[in-house]
């Protein structure tokens, strides 16, 4: 694990206007910390220095810091201290195997369900996503990826399904950036969001679902690239493959 310890910056205890508890606000803080990259997978994190950084006592920030664990973000290990979740390749194939088909399900749902509103909304951003890309706009890319995503989320009408990709995908963040940050990787994407965009708009369920399959395993086989790269590669029986391509095997 990585020895780099808790990067303290000057929060702002009001991101959610001062209404939530004081543990479920440092969390807050700390979710979003992890989620922007200041916080990295095997980051050392350090209960005193997070109680100075907000001017607390240990008990918030350990309520804080259990809430988190809760949501498999960070590992609290007796003698070995408190790390931010870095997880193992299995875990990662695991994961993403299960956004995959969570994801899926909410393409499918979009394309029986999106109401015109929603659609045009959906169109717009994936759009944004394929200026930013040929823009190589990174930081524009986020956002627009962000907003349709959001825009699928809002029109599948299940919040059951959307708490569990939303989980999911904070649990990926940080491997989902460096994907992107692979040569040629935000086009794409981009190109993958046309084609589930394209599948939806056609009321397509079944080949929307596939084609987000497709995108979420896509990132797989991106990290797959970076991380299980030869030996591992070789020898490892997890690999990112599409669930149609196969048949009579594992799904991955």
């Amino acid at each position: 694990m990585s020895d780099t310890s808790l990067n303290l910056t000057n929060p702002s205890l009001a991101r959610d206007g001062g209404t939530s508890s004081l543990p479920e606000r440092i969390r807050a803080e700390l979710l979003h910390d992890i989620e922007s990259g200041v916080l990295t997978p095997g980051c050392a994190v350090d209960e005193k220095k997070i109680a100075d950084r907000f001017g607390v006592s240990r008990t918030p920030v350990r309520e804080a810091l259990l809430m988190l664990a809760a949501q498999h973000l960070v590992r609290i290990v007796a003698r070995s201290g408190i790390h931010v979740h870095a997880p193992e390749p299995a875990e990662l194939v695991s994961m993403l195997e299960a956004l995959s088909e969570q994801e899926a399900v909410v393409a499918r749902l979009c394309a029986l369900r999106m109401n015109p509103a929603q659609r045009q909304a959906l169109q717009r951003a994936c759009t944004a996503t394929e200026d930013a890309a040929r823009n190589a706009d990174r930081h524009g890319y986020e956002r627009a990826n962000t907003q349709f995503h959001e825009a699928l989320y809002d029109g599948c009408g299940n919040a059951v399904v959307v708490e569990a990709v939303r989980q999911l995908r904070l649990r990926l963040a940080a491997f989902r950036r460096r994907v992107r940050d692979q040569p040629g990787r935000l086009q794409s994407s981009a190109a993958e969001h046309r084609q589930i965009t394209d599948c939806l708009l056609a009321n397509d369920p079944e080949n929307a679902a596939h084609a987000m399959r497709e995108h979420i395993l896509a990132k797989g086989r991106g990290y797959a690239d970076l991380l299980l790269a030869p030996p591992a590669a070789s020898s490892s029986p997890q690999s990112f493959h599409s669930p149609q391509k196969a048949a009579g095997g594992r799904r991955a």
